[in-house]
């Protein structure tokens, strides 16, 4: 890790990097147990969450499976119409 700097201490030689963030880091901000930040560098790592899908959307996939299923319950209704005269 030569030439790289402590991310907490810029003014400390950094002589491990973090497993988890890859930060660099110094004796002092490293845990050597965890292999990581003693901080808890989970904070640095959140994902923003994907939104949601919206109330609109909902609806028109309600719609269309409705439609779908009338759809799929007339074929059948027709179908036996069909078969029936024959």
């Amino acid at each position: 890790m030569a030439g790289f700097r402590c991310m907490n201490h810029p003014d400390r030689q950094a002589v491990h990097q973090c497993a988890r963030c890859g930060k660099p880091l110094c004796e002092e901000c490293y845990d050597p147990d965890l292999g990581r930040c003693r901080e808890n560098c989970a904070e640095s790592l959140v994902k923003p969450q994907p939104k949601g899908r919206s109330a609109v959307f909902r609806v028109i996939v309600a719609i269309l499976a409705i439609i779908g299923a009338l759809t799929v319950l007339l074929a059948a209704i027709c179908g036996a119409y069909i078969f029936s005269l024959s």
